[in-house]
């Protein structure tokens, strides 16, 4: 979903998918999406992970299920 409205449009690539705007998996601290530490802090400006359309349906659904963040975590663990 493009939210071109958004004053922060696109915070990470075009044609990202915005359903988690906030990621629920903050700080994952897995630098193999992309984010890194920067001053001390995480930083997601470079994750591709939950922005992809695919994986944003996927993680909904199952939040949506009442499946719990840690499980979901560990099936996106495959994609990376």
């Amino acid at each position: 979903m493009e939210r071109l409205s958004c004053d922060r449009y696109p915070c990470h690539f075009p044609d990202q998918d915005c359903t988690f705007c906030f990621c629920p998996f903050y700080p994952c601290t897995d630098e193999r999406t992309g984010g890194r530490m920067v001053d001390g802090e995480w930083s997601c400006d470079l994750c591709v992970l939950l922005h992809d359309p695919d994986v944003a349906a996927r993680v909904m659904e199952e939040l949506i299920r009442g499946e719990d963040l840690e499980e979901i975590w560990i099936e996106l663990e495959e994609r990376l």
